[in-house]
């Protein structure tokens, strides 16, 4: 029983490893179609992994994990892969912060392209904030 309880738990965090690159990928190539349902997926198999570790950490199983070979390997197939995940999701976060740092910049490029910040000064030297595409051409 114990067994397959831990050989689910690594299947399932192999299966979040797995999600993550594909995050990864949506991230660096900045196609989010499917993000959204990565994002959705991420907290089911998160829940799923908090769960099992709560139905198998109980006293008596660590125990039993300390002394079977067996079990203390996939144990630590375990946590080897949840540092993984981990690693991949901190990844993630930068990749997801630098983004926004990146939206951030183009929207004030294309703020200041619309005209609303434009400033300029007229031949007197007043400050003039029309946009430069004004409609008073004389010419």
């Amino acid at each position: 029983m114990l067994t397959e309880q831990l050989s689910l738990l690594l299947e399932t965090t192999q299966t979040l490893h797995t999600l993550l690159e594909e995050e990864k990928t949506c991230l660096k190539e900045k196609s989010f179609d499917n993000l959204n349902t990565l994002l959705f997926n991420k907290q089911k198999l998160l829940q799923a992994i908090n769960n099992a570790n709560q139905l198998i950490s109980t006293e008596q199983n660590l125990a039993l994990i300390q002394e079977d070979q067996q079990l203390l390997t996939l144990k630590q197939e375990i946590e080897t892969r949840l540092r993984e995940c981990k690693k991949n999701n901190e990844i993630n976060g930068k990749l997801i912060e630098m983004s926004m740092k990146s939206n951030k910049h183009l929207m004030q490029v294309l703020t200041q392209a619309k005209g609303q910040n434009s400033v300029t000064y007229d031949q007197k030297g007043a400050l003039n904030g029309s946009s430069l595409l004004g409609d008073n051409i004389e010419a």
